[in-house]
């Protein structure tokens, strides 16, 4: 009976099973230990994940708010543009002697 393999893969399995349950006991307690004590690497810090997201929210805040003003910006710089386009097409106008459209 005791050269009976399926007694010793039965006896084995059990063996290894107490074992892992103990070792995640003993993680368990080494965890809960490590929080107390604050030790880094241990316990993850929350409180600094949830300040760096808070800090990348209020960066993007600021990226677009600069995104707003830049396209203020161009949009501005665009009528100045067209606004000299015009001029400058008025301009050619008058050297080469065609009338403009203002009644000239």
């Amino acid at each position: 009976m005791l050269l009976d393999p399926v007694l010793w893969l039965f006896v084995l399995s059990v063996g290894l099973l107490v074992v892992g349950v103990l070792g995640v006991v003993v993680a368990t307690r080494r965890a809960r230990r490590g929080e107390r004590l604050g030790l880094p690497g241990i316990a993850p810090e929350l409180g600094s994940d949830f300040a760096r997201i808070h800090e990348l929210n209020t960066e993007v805040k600021r990226l677009g708010d600069e995104c707003d003003r830049l396209l203020a910006e161009r949009a501005e710089l665009e009528a100045v543009l067209n606004r000299l386009a015009v001029l400058l097409e008025r301009a050619d106008r008058a050297a080469a002697g065609i009338p403009t459209s203002h009644g000239r």
